[in-house]
């Protein structure tokens, strides 16, 4: 049944955030750690190799922060846990450490299962200024670098947002030209809980179903584009401006009543902080 469809936000999977640094070379006014924990100490490489291996959990997403500035803890991080899981996936802003380390930029791109590369425009400076970035450097050049050598393990990430990606012209644009870079898979994310929110449906004059209640990732097919294509959308639960459904308050009960009743939750989400303590959510600053 497609009502009672269970987005990952709803504690029914498995995977490890691992939070590997608080710190960034950008300052994005959209990013998520705006309302995250400030810190809960320095990288500890040896702690968080302990903890990933004694979470059990298999699958890990490397967050930051961004993890690529420090590449030498990242890839001893990475060895460590190797041998352990059975998906790694590290998600990067490319910052200017992917310029001149080649070759651990590399030992680390091989030894994982996927890379996650957000980008916010396919002007490289324009990039760099919604990113608030303090190296200005072109990371567009280096997407394009990366798809010749990795290109089945790239997803190229954008966010619709003010001022950025925010109408069909402009998006339409962003993903040819992210094709001709080489981009094989693109994830289109919407905003939570932001300002700059923008609707994917709105932009692009279409009308899907709940994501809610029928799933919050969407595969899509957009004319004219031959890359294979994500979508992401915020639900009533994450962004003010949608509202909630019929559909969705059905999900509500049929979740409390029936589903959390008769099929507990297994849910073994976690996030691993830098200085190695696991919590089984995202902390918020106080």
């Amino acid at each position: 049944m497609n009502i009672i469809r269970i987005n990952s936000c709803d504690g029914k999977y498995t995977s490890l955030d691992v939070r590997f640094t608080k710190k960034c070379d950008n300052d994005c006014s959209f990013c998520i750690e705006k309302d995250g924990l400030s810190s809960l100490g320095k990288t500890n490489v040896n702690k968080l190799i302990e903890s990933t291996i004694n979470s059990g959990i298999k699958d890990i997403l490397i967050l930051g922060g961004e993890p690529f500035l420090y590449i030498d803890d990242l890839l001893k991080y990475v060895k460590g846990i190797r041998e352990y899981v059975d998906d790694i996936y590290i998600t990067t802003a490319l910052p200017n450490t992917f310029i001149k380390n080649e070759e651990t930029i590399n030992n680390i791109i091989n030894l994982i299962d996927g890379l996650n590369i957000s980008i916010q425009s396919t002007d490289w400076k324009k990039n760099n200024d919604i990113l608030v970035a303090s190296s200005k450097h072109n990371r567009l050049k280096i997407l394009s670098n990366l798809n010749l050598l990795y290109s089945d393990k790239i997803r190229t990430s954008i966010n619709l947002v003010k001022g950025g990606i925010d109408t069909k012209k402009k998006l339409i644009k962003t993903l040819k030209d992210l094709e001709k870079y080489g981009c094989k898979y693109i994830k289109i994310n919407e905003l939570q809980s932001d300002s700059s929110y923008i609707s994917f449906e709105q932009i692009m004059n279409k009308k899907y179903l709940s994501p809610y209640a029928f799933g919050c990732n969407k595969h899509i097919k957009i004319k004219g584009i031959n890359t294979k294509i994500l979508l992401k959308r915020s639900c009533f639960l994450v962004e003010n401006k949608n509202h909630a459904t019929i559909a969705d308050l059905i999900k509500v009960i049929f979740k409390k009543y029936i589903y959390d009743k008769y099929f507990p939750s297994k849910n073994r989400f976690s996030v691993l902080y830098e200085n190695g303590d696991l919590k089984n959510k995202w902390l918020k600053n106080e």
